[in-house]
């Protein structure tokens, strides 16, 4: 009796570990497609912020000249 005990025990716990493994490669797989997705909005993003950051260093430069020439002084 305790060898087929031990026996079920054992095949039980073959089943969780066959279920689980799948079941992790599963996630693992789902893990890295997001990771992915988030990498690539975050580059998207990240290049949207230098776009318009160049936009308004320009902005800011012409309305700086635009500045200086309206104080310059008149011989």
């Amino acid at each position: 009796m305790a060898w087929s005990n031990f026996m079920v025990t054992l095949v039980g716990v073959a089943a969780v570990a066959y279920l689980m493994k799948s079941d992790v490669r599963t996630g693992a797989a789902t893990f890295r497609r997001n990771i992915k997705h988030i990498r690539g909005w975050l580059e998207e993003q990240s290049a949207a912020t230098a776009k318009a950051t160049k936009e308004e260093v320009k902005q800011v430069t012409e309305k700086a000249k635009q500045v200086s020439e309206r104080e310059k002084p008149s011989d």
